[in-house]
């Protein structure tokens, strides 16, 4: 016979996953985390994946863009694309250029790259939370 705490996990699993929540955790890095009243892992994400974009934007570091004929470029996209509403602001304010002849450019695309992988781990952390999968 199953457990109340496993009714109410299917019972969620059933409505769906709020896309609204999934929206908001990628588009502000922690408030998903937030939104489920999960402090204190908000601000630990927020604040790490604020400080990688940042990073790399202060690194010059490129927010990637696709080009065609160059495959690993869609990749890299996607990855800085990952995180939300940062690489949104960035876009468009004129941020991420990049430079590649800067000392850091390599780095600050490292930085780039990780804050939005980091960002869209958060956003699966989040699903994960709400089915009640984890704690």
């Amino acid at each position: 016979m199953p457990s109340e705490k496993e009714d109410a996990r299917t019972a969620k699993v059933e409505k769906g996953l709020p896309w609204f929540l999934i929206a908001v955790a990628w588009l502000v890095p922690g408030l998903g985390h937030l939104l489920l009243g999960k402090k204190i892992r908000a601000g630990v994400f927020a604040a790490v994946i604020v400080a990688a974009f940042v990073t790399g934007i202060l690194l010059e570091g490129e927010l990637a863009v696709p080009h065609r004929g160059q495959p690993f470029s869609w990749l890299a996209s996607a990855a800085c694309f990952g995180s939300g509403g940062l690489y949104i602001l960035g876009k468009i304010f004129g941020l991420g250029g990049g430079d590649p002849q800067a000392v850091g450019f390599a780095f600050g695309n490292t930085f780039l790259y990780t804050a939005g992988l980091m960002n869209l781990l958060t956003v699966l952390d989040t699903s994960d939370i709400w089915r009640g999968e984890k704690d």
